[in-house]
């Protein structure tokens, strides 16, 4: 039903010229939509930005403290090589999921 209601928003915002902001994924942790950014499985969560991703990744592992005086580089590395994530672009508008409304909320379509 919410997919629906984000369809019909949609269609009234083209319908009167508005223009949206269109993403294919909205990141797991801000809600902002995503045009790029990282795929942790596939797809299991999506992150705009590295600092959330390597804080999320970061609190996978335990105990905590072990990992704490990693690098950022050095997490990402390890997950990478692990299989864990991979970073994308979505160019494809066919790929676009997500739209942004005039008051900045983000809506599936």
């Amino acid at each position: 039903m919410q997919k629906l209601k984000g369809a019909m928003k949609y269609l009234n915002n083209l319908k009167n010229n508005k223009a949206m902001k269109k993403f294919a994924r909205q990141c797991s942790i801000t809600g902002e939509g995503m045009n790029e950014g990282y795929v942790y499985y596939d797809g299991e969560m999506y992150f705009k930005y590295e600092k959330d991703f390597v804080m999320f990744l970061r609190y996978q592992n335990e105990p905590l403290q072990d990992v704490l005086h990693l690098s950022d580089e050095f997490i990402l590395n390890e997950a990478y090589e692990l299989g864990e994530y991979y970073y994308t672009e979505w160019m494809d508008e066919n790929e676009y999921e997500y739209c942004e409304d005039e008051n900045g909320k983000i809506f599936e379509i």
